[in-house]
């Protein structure tokens, strides 16, 4: 490795860099794909990405690659859904922490406790373009999520390490938004889990006002009945409870644990 100054600043540069890129990032122009082959291409190259990543215990279901340690779910979303338009040329990659002892946070729309790929590894772009190159896209990909995402994985594997470690995750109990509620989510019951009360009190009564505001009766009821039971230190029923969801979500899942490696 060498220095090198830019505008006062030193930088670290290598000296054979360009022999250092994998194959993708050496491609100058990527070839277009017709627009009949981008769904194709990329149930491909997602699969292609579940096989890379089977070796360390992720199962391929859909879009998504699930992984369960601790009491979390892993997950990492590959998407390249339009709007309206069906499959995209170019697709999204998101990582979620999901604590599966609540009914649902594993098939929402959203992904719980979730960051773009780019925003853990800084040297990755946010969409990548399905091209004829799609093949190598997908073993470029499959390198940087066992590099860089795994480790991150490894880091946040457990409800504990994530109450111990809120501010990684955007929380504002008072200022909940579409944005930040799969954090709101993730925070909520990791705390639950840890049989904390005072972010997830502050959550659930967020939770509560806006159901209230949208009449959504179901909601309502369902943040009421947690936030009882918090406030009367019932933690024997609600593990209970928990206990009975992550059974569910298993099961339907057909996921078993699997031990976190340590990756280098």
């Amino acid at each position: 490795m060498k220095n090198f100054n830019l505008f006062g600043k030193t930088k670290r540069q290598s000296s054979n860099s360009e022999s250092e890129k994998s194959e993708f990032e050496k491609i100058k122009v990527f070839k277009s794909l017709p627009k009949e082959q981008w769904k194709p291409a990329y149930n491909e190259l997602n699969i292609i990405i579940g096989a890379n990543l089977k070796e360390y215990g992720f199962k391929k279901k859909g879009r998504k690659h699930y992984r369960l340690t601790n009491d979390l779910l892993e997950i990492i979303d590959i998407d390249n859904r339009g709007s309206w338009s069906g499959a995209r040329d170019d697709i999204e990659i998101r990582i979620g922490l999901v604590p599966y002892c609540w009914q649902g946070l594993t098939t929402e729309h959203y992904l719980v406790g979730s960051k773009p790929i780019e925003e853990i590894d800084k040297t990755i772009r946010n969409h990548f373009r399905i091209s004829k190159e799609y093949l190598i896209l997908a073993d470029y990909i499959s390198g940087r999520i066992i590099k860089n995402i795994l480790p991150y994985f490894e880091k946040y594997n457990s409800t504990k390490k994530i109450t111990s470690q809120p501010y990684i995750f955007p929380y504002k109990a008072s200022h909940l938004t579409f944005d930040t509620y799969n954090s709101h989510l993730l925070i909520l019951f990791a705390e639950i889990k840890q049989h904390k009360a005072n972010k997830s009190i502050e959550i659930l009564e967020k939770l509560i006002e806006v159901s209230t505001h949208f009449e959504n009766e179901l909601e309502l009821k369902k943040w009421t009945e947690i936030k009882t039971l918090i406030e009367n230190n019932d933690w024997e029923l609600i593990d209970k409870i928990l206990t009975e969801n992550e059974h569910k979500e298993l099961n339907k899942l057909k996921i078993k644990p699997v031990a976190n490696t340590v990756y280098n």
